[in-house]
């Protein structure tokens, strides 16, 4: 495996990009496996920024809120649908018992 040439020394990209771990935290509280992947996603953009890689930094930063906005929308669609499915459980059950 071949190393990456360094940096000049006066190399100075700017601030690194945002890693979006937030992001990626809450969308695993929303749906573990997605939130996940973007917490991954987003531990790698600081080392990357830091080996003087800023493009493999901007793109795991965005396959980091890529994969926050997946497990996101799986997350509440998945809530919704528990929560749904459990009120007109509860409401079928309430109805039968009614009717004796």
């Amino acid at each position: 495996m071949s190393e990456q040439p360094r940096p000049p020394a006066d190399y100075n990209p700017g601030p690194p990009p945002a890693s979006n771990l937030v992001w990626g935290i809450v969308a695993a509280i929303l749906c573990l496996p997605f939130g996940i992947v973007s917490i991954f996603q987003a531990a790698k953009v600081e080392k990357l920024w830091a080996q003087g890689d800023p493009d493999a930094a901007r793109d795991a930063a965005g396959a980091a809120r890529r994969w926050a906005i997946i497990g996101a929308v799986v997350g509440v669609v998945f809530w919704v649908a528990l929560v749904a499915g459990g009120v007109l459980l509860l409401g079928t059950l309430l109805d039968d018992a009614a009717s004796y």
